[in-house]
């Protein structure tokens, strides 16, 4: 079943509606600077440029509030079957964001009315309120999208199937029905949509998640958290940080200045924070939990040494960089074991199956069934590499690019601190990138941050292919069963459309903000 396209829609909404959480995450901290500098001095530059930056924060809640809409809406229709999981594993974080959501509307648009019309302090806690909820509501989302990597509370249900793969945590589900439904979907040859779609499932098959909370439990989710939430933080701050290097460079009005000194004095710290402190343990997090994905990143076609590397990833300089090699060395422990040798393990046998399966309206036929049940869980482990080894190339080179821009951002954010910080620094840098120093910094800030928060994404989702959920969900069992959805036609209309929408919006911000200026 083709999913390519759907792949390819999906990353394109989710990448937009991306750029707009990060500017809702990151401008409310600029603006809560801009209220503390002006209740400290009582200089307007900093309130209209507060002012300016919540015009453009409001338009940009409304674009993120579609965008939102549009990818969560093609998660549930273009593949239904995450549905399992949104009602099980995802319920309680997805829950508690519609909670966020609503309060985020309620703060901002309160914010929004009584801005200047009330005390600066009074609108810095309204303010805060509000980002409070927002970064929540990041928390929240990043939670759900770090079980999908990690699949937290499935304890060794993967590691069965891939045996260099780590245990995720305590079991906290139904062993035997996860089974059940998995060897369904396999013998069946259809989605898991076209399963539990039909009434009887919830009934039949009944609680899967034993721990509802589980998702917040996973070392994965927590880095991840950190991880995403501030790199978020660093690419709005660098989008206000280019506006205004802009602004002074061609007006060379002081009010330009001092907003930028504050933004680059932001920026610095997020990016002292962020690559350093939160990037590492995101690295050590992957090594841990997603073996084939690290390998990935370091084109580890064959197991070797690289000091560095093991030492940032494992604290430990002499261990080996797995490759690829070794983990068919770990499908090979696997030996003679069947499919129905797991499922007897789980409880199952293939009567019980049998039964589960016209039970749920997903009738099984008898030889399909036998010849599942007896295919060797090694020849699964193997075709499952393999499919994971053609991007290897990609995933590595999307790794390294963003390492190389990161580091460049970071040194341009030390060099642009400092070039406001020390006269003596701010001549060496007028010196070697001229009377533009402050845009080409800026720039390189701005590229430093953005260019990472993507290639990372990237490398975030492709990295645990070929699976949706690390280890356990293919894409092709998730995906809807409506024909016409799945077509290029059809993908490249949705592209077209979602793309529109962001384009004009980022247009609309910057109209909202040059009127403003004006």
């Amino acid at each position: 079943m083709e999913v390519g396209s759907l792949l390819v829609l999906s990353a394109i909404g989710v990448y937009f509606h991306a750029i707009f959480v990060s500017i809702t995450l990151g401008v409310p901290i600029l603006i809560m600077m801009l209220l503390l500098k002006y209740n400290k001095t009582g200089d307007q530059d900093y309130l209209k440029a507060a002012k300016l930056m919540t015009a453009v924060l409001a338009v940009n809640f409304a674009l993120g509030a579609i965008t939102g809409t549009l990818v969560e809406f093609g998660l549930v229709q273009a593949w239904p079957g995450t549905i399992l999981a949104i009602a099980s594993f995802a319920f309680v974080p997805l829950a508690l964001e519609l909670i966020a959501f609503a309060n985020e509307i309620a703060l901002l648009v309160l914010f929004i009315v009584t801005l200047g019309r009330i005390k600066p302090m009074t609108s810095f806690v309204i303010l805060a309120l509000y980002w409070i909820f927002a970064v929540f509501s990041g928390v929240l989302i990043t939670a759900v999208n770090s079980w999908l990597i990690a699949p937290w509370g499935t304890g060794g249900i993967a590691k069965a199937l891939y045996p260099f793969m780590p245990e995720f945590g305590p079991m906290s589900t139904d062993l035997e029905k996860i089974v059940a439904l998995k060897i369904i979907a396999i013998t069946s040859g259809l989605p898991l949509q076209a399963i539990i779609q039909n009434p009887g499932v919830a009934e039949k098959v009944g609680l899967i998640l034993l721990d509802p909370f589980v998702a917040f439990t996973s070392p994965l989710a927590i880095v991840s958290i950190l991880h995403n939430i501030f790199a978020a933080f660093l690419v709005g701050t660098s989008i206000v940080l280019v506006f205004y290097a802009f602004r002074y460079y061609f007006s060379k009005e002081e009010r330009h200045l001092k907003v930028l000194k504050i933004t680059a004095g932001v920026t610095f710290i997020l990016f002292l924070i962020q690559p350093t402190v939160f990037g590492h343990f995101m690295g050590e997090s992957v090594a841990n939990y997603n073996p084939t994905k690290f390998a990935m990143m370091e084109n580890a076609v064959k197991t070797h040494y690289n000091p560095i590397v093991a030492f940032l990833a494992y604290g430990d300089p002499s261990k080996p960089i797995l490759g690829f090699d070794e983990f068919e060395k770990s499908c090979n422990l696997l030996g003679t074991t069947k499919v129905g040798d797991l499922a007897k393990l789980a409880g199952l046998t293939k009567d019980e199956l049998s039964l589960i399966a016209k039970e749920i309206g997903a009738p099984l036929d008898p030889r399909k069934l036998d010849v599942v049940w007896n295919t060797e869980v090694r020849q699964l482990c193997y075709s499952d590499l393999e499919k994971a080894m053609k991007r290897i190339t990609t995933v590595h080179a999307s790794y390294y690019t963003k390492i190389s821009f990161g580091i460049l951002g970071f040194v341009s954010a030390i060099a642009l601190f400092l070039h406001f910080k020390s006269s003596s620094i701010s001549n060496i840098v007028k010196r070697v990138l001229g009377e533009k120093a402050i845009v080409v910094l800026s720039l390189l800030i701005f590229l430093g941050s953005v260019i990472p928060s993507v290639f990372g994404w990237y490398v975030r989702e492709v990295g645990r292919k070929p699976w949706t959920v690390y280890g356990l969900l293919y894409p092709e069992e998730l995906v809807t069963v409506v024909g016409y959805a799945r077509t290029t036609e059809f993908a490249a209309f949705m592209i077209f459309v979602v793309s529109l929408i962001a384009i004009f919006g980022i247009f609309a911000m910057y109209l909202i903000a040059k009127r403003y200026e004006r």
